[in-house]
């Protein structure tokens, strides 16, 4: 394909910056390409293609090309499909919505294509703008989004034995070695672990292979939802080895 052939790509806008006077490099997840950063020429001083277009979380329809070379891919317009305006509205959708495009910025990297992570967005984004609580929307974003991008944690059966979860048994998850131990197995371990109740791993475990248009059918008490949220937490730190920033205004 021609560098200056443009095509068409479902996108949802994932960071954007000033460059010059008037143009803006904006970084979109496609829906077939994955990431792409390119630039948008006159942005800012777009009455027609650009306006109210390339706010960060707005899901759009872009005409663009394909970067070569290590150059920015050229954003000729956009369509504007949904603005997601509760996500700016509404400070606990907004910083919620903040953690999943910091997660997704660190990792994913220029146009390689991931047809399950597009959609999971999408979800998301749209679950936090219709009204679903955004704890239970960010955990089960997490969930599935560790598992698209081939870190899942693994939630089915006992590191130390081996055993599958057993109603009797109490349960932690090692964040050192992403996964779950008995009681029994985790007794004189050192490593950091944190509590998951047997509730909280049959609501995890479900959510993976949920449908997505029925995952807002699932629900968690609040001792789940503060359980699974402190190991997805420490689980994202272990694995990106920093912390993640936009989760500090969470509280």
């Amino acid at each position: 394909m021609s560098p200056k052939q443009q095509i068409e790509s479902a996108a949802i806008v994932i960071d954007c910056r000033d460059h010059g006077e008037s143009d803006s490099i904006v970084t979109f997840f496609c829906e077939n390409l994955g990431r792409l950063t390119g630039i948008a020429k006159g942005a800012k001083r777009s009455k027609k293609r650009f306006v109210n277009k390339l706010e960060i979380f707005s899901s759009l329809r872009i005409r663009h090309t394909l970067p070569e070379n290590n150059r920015l891919a050229f954003i000729a317009d956009a369509e504007l499909l949904d603005g997601f305006l509760n996500l700016r509205e509404k400070i606990p959708c907004y910083t919620t919505a903040s953690v999943i495009r910091e997660l997704t910025l660190q990792a994913t990297k220029e146009v390689e294509g991931d047809e399950d992570l597009y959609p999971l967005l999408i979800w998301a984004f749209t679950s936090l703008n219709t009204g679903r609580t955004p704890d239970l929307a960010l955990i089960f974003f997490l969930i599935r989004f560790f598992s698209i991008i081939g870190y899942g944690p693994q939630l089915s059966c006992c590191q130390g034995c081996g055993k599958e979860i057993l109603p009797a048994e109490n349960y932690s998850f090692l964040v050192a070695s992403a996964g779950i131990c008995c009681d029994k197995c985790c007794q004189g371990n050192p490593a950091e672990k944190i509590k998951l109740s047997q509730g909280t791993l049959r609501s995890l475990s479900r959510a993976l292979i949920q449908p997505l248009e029925q995952l807002n059918r699932l629900q968690l008490s609040g001792n789940s939802r503060q359980e699974a949220l402190n190991f997805l937490h420490a689980y994202g730190r272990r694995l990106f080895q920093r912390e993640i920033v936009s989760w500090t205004f969470l509280q």
